[in-house]
């Protein structure tokens, strides 16, 4: 199912970052974020219990794939986990979330899909997905 386009929440992080208002607790869903004109950026799910002050990632609450260009590396963070990819950035990410197998996976999109990771997912509550952004 391809949701477009989503509705943010008025939640409010104290970084440059989203959540959509939208949350999935059955089913598989998926998306895709455009990510070739950032620098900096991390898409991925997030569980309403994360923090105002937590990015993505960093938490039990939230998974994500994120690029930073300085560091020209691609990493996926859990649980404040960090696990390089060892990729080139993605023009454009997608998200794949599978609820029924308790796991979020994140390609690269461009003339064909490549996986990048996946997670388990240790939740039955809602998620919800979530980016932020460094610099356009």
């Amino acid at each position: 199912k391809v949701l477009s386009p989503f509705h943010w929440s008025a939640y409010e992080f104290c970084i440059s970052q989203v959540m959509c208002s939208q949350g999935f607790s059955t089913g598989c869903h998926y998306w895709e974020v455009i990510t070739k004109d950032s620098d900096g950026w991390a898409v991925g799910v997030a569980h309403e219990m994360i923090g105002k002050m937590d990015k993505l990632g960093r938490t039990k609450h939230s998974s994500c794939v994120e690029w930073l260009g300085p560091k020209k590396q691609l990493s996926a963070w859990h649980k404040n986990q960090e696990t390089l990819l060892h990729k080139d950035k993605p023009l454009k990410a997608g998200i794949l979330l599978e609820l029924q197998k308790k796991t979020v996976s994140f390609y690269s999109i461009a003339d064909k899909e490549m996986l990048l990771h996946t997670f388990e997912i240790s939740t039955s509550d809602p998620l919800y997905p979530a980016f932020w952004l460094y610099t356009l």
